[in-house]
């Protein structure tokens, strides 16, 4: 799968470059770090990066898809002009990973991901020394074309799978109040448009332009055989799920959907509708293996896998305090993971997950530094996913920090508990995974070892040759 670049929908992504008092409060700072960096660059004879040569391809590349007129971003960096207005902004967030939005911990766990929108060192570091060097325009004639953008009402998969879904479902219109409280509807319909069964392979979410920040989540569920099962899980950040290759999800036409959404009022009354696109195999196609999605795994309210109110109220968070929390969950069939996503509230800092394999050995897979207006789904590589034994125990820990140094809470001076409002919080950790049988997963470990040794073959012979 190529790597793609997505525009979240989130509501919160008004203010994912709102740092406004990085501008005053390291005022003198930046003129510090400008000094010395252009010292430094000139004792070693480097060339400073210019906007039109070094940072105009970066913003475009990866910025100017949300910071344009029109879009969720709060201001636009099409122009020199624009850069350079918030140049000591721009260089605060992107040498803090902040922005693009990968909340991934760097330095632990596994790395290779699909959907990695995050910058590499090298263009970190010319951001930096182009700021901290005054922020040159440079030569206009180094500047590209500018980048094209097509803002017609498309699908963002539709890119990737070179047609719009299937079959697009949305949930009965719901009259939101302009201000007020939190409101959780929850509303059945049937499903509509599905004459026969169909395997899915991805599933997006979109809302309408006039309602799209008004939504925490929407989930819609599939109730069918007597069961009711996720059919996606659609926060804030979250623009949808690609199962693997091999993996989908029957959906049958007698289904019926409930609608399960968390909004709140922005100032006036609306008409709230979320549709979901979703794109199937090929009609008689069946993939190899049946995937339940996203699987949650709490830190809190469970234990051993097994849901327990009792355990809710261990989420107490004092005023001006911090937390931690954890949860275990034992797979009881060969497991391979695809994506994981972590899912806090205002209090939330960072969550890992960790293997406990059957022999004793301890994995950390990852470690999410927690955004709350950007609940990404992180989608391994195939050959990164984790594959995860019978009896392999995954932990989960989150942690919550409930003082004046966490940049998103509301008030410190609060008793945090569990609960569904935004205020409130909650602790688990929605993992990707399809269950696999013995058998195929004894294949799949061969057969990345396999892989895995003949990449490793030319780079040892190499080894020797420099010996």
């Amino acid at each position: 799968m190529a790597k793609m670049r997505v525009q979240s929908w989130t509501w919160l992504a008004i203010f994912s470059l709102a740092v406004v008092g990085v501008l005053s409060v390291r005022g003198e700072v930046f003129a510090q770090d400008r000094v010395v960096s252009m010292v430094a660059a000139d004792m070693m004879g480097e060339e400073s990066p210019t906007y039109a040569r070094d940072v105009a391809p970066i913003l475009q590349k990866n910025c100017v898809v949300c910071h344009r007129p029109g879009a969720i971003a709060p201001m636009s960096l099409l122009t020199y002009e624009n850069a350079k207005q918030y140049a000591p902004l721009i260089k605060y967030r992107v040498e803090n990973r902040l922005m693009p939005p990968w909340h991934l911990d760097n330095t632990l766990g596994i790395q290779a991901f699909k959907n990695d929108i995050s910058l590499p060192d090298e263009e970190i570091e010319t951001i930096v020394r182009w700021v901290d060097t005054g922020a040159p325009m440079g030569d206009l004639s180094d500047l590209a074309p500018p980048v094209v953008f097509d803002d017609s009402d498309r699908w963002q998969f539709e890119e990737y799978y070179g047609r719009p879904p299937d079959l697009v479902i949305q949930n009965p219109a719901f009259k939101l109040h302009a201000e007020g409280l939190d409101q959780w509807p929850e509303l059945d319909a049937p499903l509509e448009g599905l004459d026969e069964e169909r395997w899915m392979m991805a599933i997006e979410a979109k809302p309408s332009p006039e309602t799209r920040y008004v939504f925490h989540h929407g989930g819609p569920s599939l109730r069918q055989d007597g069961e009711r099962t996720g059919l996606m899980n659609s926060p804030a950040g979250k623009v949808g799920e690609m199962f693997p290759v091999d993996a989908g999800k029957l959906i049958k036409p007698d289904a019926t959907i409930r609608y399960s959404l968390h909004l709140f009022p922005a100032g006036h009354e609306v008409d709230v509708v979320m549709q979901w696109g979703m794109w199937f195999y090929p009609k008689g196609e069946k993939p190899t293996y049946e995937t339940p999605g996203e699987i949650q795994v709490a830190s809190h309210g469970q234990l051993l896998g097994i849901p327990t109110s009792s355990r809710a109220p261990d989420l107490i968070v004092p005023p001006n305090g911090t937390l931690m929390v954890r949860g275990v969950r034992v797979l009881d069939k060969p497991t391979r993971i695809h994506s994981i996503r972590a899912h806090m509230h205002l209090r939330g800092k960072y969550q890992t997950i960790e293997a406990v394999y059957p022999d004793g050995r301890r994995e950390i897979l990852n470690k999410v530094n927690f955004q709350h207006q950007w609940h990404t789904a992180f989608v391994y590589e195939d050959d990164a996913r984790p594959l995860l034994p019978k009896g392999t125990m995954l932990i989960t820990s989150t942690w919550f920090d409930n003082t004046v140094n966490n940049p998103n809470n509301p008030d410190p001076d609060q008793w945090v508990l569990y609960g569904q409002r935004s205020v409130d919080d909650m602790a688990h950790m929605w993992v990707g995974m399809t269950y696999i049988e013995e058998e195929d997963f004894e294949r799949m470990v061969e057969e990345r070892e396999l892989r895995e040794s003949q990449t490793q073959a030319p780079q040892i012979a190499q080894a020797k040759d420099d010996e």
